[in-house]
């Protein structure tokens, strides 16, 4: 139920009715799109949201945390990954759990739009996967950042495989293989072979294989999930993070996480409850207040 709660409740509240629309440039020709929101007086500093599969910036888990983040004081910048959502007509290339080059765009521009502010970032999911591998594979740009947040992300890819695809989730492999499929058939100019490939796949292991893996140059699927893991080299990571997860998880198993040493960064919290980026509480929700609480303690801010 937890992990449920946001599909059956749909009480997000709507996107800020101002904002600042961005649109940024790749190097091969793709585009970025996201929504800058700014708080009522002056900004502490910002906070990128990245959202996690087959979700974009309207992700309800995206409008919850905006909404608080925007009371606590930060500007948030609601990012759509690569062909994520609204922004699927901009490219022809779609985001995955390496895409952390995707992510630096919006630290350049936050860090240019809110000159000596602290910036963090916070990713759900898959998506805080590629803002680890982010962090691991550009720390140059990563150390524009005061702090990086990731909730119910996947640290052993080919762990969290096995996990998903017990029998026990095939409800959930269904909607996710479903909206996998329907973010493909959007692609821009995509070729016929490739299509047919994602749209013949009968598991999201099989989709990564035929689709995800070969278009991210990836020499299939097990060589996708083995190079966008974290997990072992978690201790590499140089600058301030936290990595939420749940002991409740039905897809992300937590073993990677509990591995991993209790003296080293990154700071690691499991709770007993949870579910998949659940963490609901009677006011909406725990880790949301967690990591803005952590936010300000990083920036040396006053709560």
């Amino acid at each position: 139920m937890q992990t449920l709660r946001h599909f059956i409740r749909r009480d997000a509240p709507p996107p800020p009715p101002n904002g600042e629309r961005v649109l940024l440039s790749l190097p091969d020709q793709d585009q970025l799109l996201a929504m800058c929101h700014l708080p009522v007086g002056p900004p502490r500093g910002c906070l990128i949201a990245v959202h996690g599969l087959i979700g974009c910036m309207d992700a309800p888990h995206v409008l919850w945390l905006t909404q608080h983040a925007l009371k606590a004081g930060f500007a948030i910048l609601r990012i759509n990954m690569r062909g994520a959502g609204p922004a699927r007509h901009l490219a022809r290339r779609s985001y995955h759990a390496g895409a952390g080059g995707d992510l630096v765009p919006f630290i350049e521009w936050a860090e240019a739009r809110f000159d000596g502010m602290p910036i963090f970032m916070l990713g759900h999911s898959l998506g805080g996967t590629a803002a680890l591998n982010m962090a691991l594979d550009f720390p140059i740009s990563s150390a524009r950042l005061c702090g990086l947040i990731t909730v119910g992300a996947p640290l052993d890819m080919t762990a969290t495989a096995q996990q998903f695809n017990a029998r026990r989730n095939w409800i959930y492999q269904r909607y996710m293989l479903a909206g996998m499929k329907a973010l493909v058939a959007e692609t821009p100019a995509i070729e016929a072979v490739p299509l047919a490939r994602a749209m013949q796949a009968a598991s999201v292991y099989e989709f990564d294989d035929r689709f995800t893996a070969p278009m991210a140059n990836y020499d299939g699927v097990d060589d996708y999930y083995a190079r966008t893991s974290v997990h072992h080299r978690l201790h590499q990571i140089g600058i301030p993070s936290l990595i939420i997860q749940s002991s409740n998880d039905p897809w992300i198993p937590t073993a990677p996480a509990l591995a991993q040493p209790t003296d080293s960064l990154p700071q690691i919290v499991i709770t007993k409850g949870g579910g998949h980026v659940g963490f609901h509480d009677s006011t909406k929700n725990w880790y949301i207040r967690a990591s803005l609480a952590w936010m300000h303690h990083q920036a040396g801010l006053m709560t």
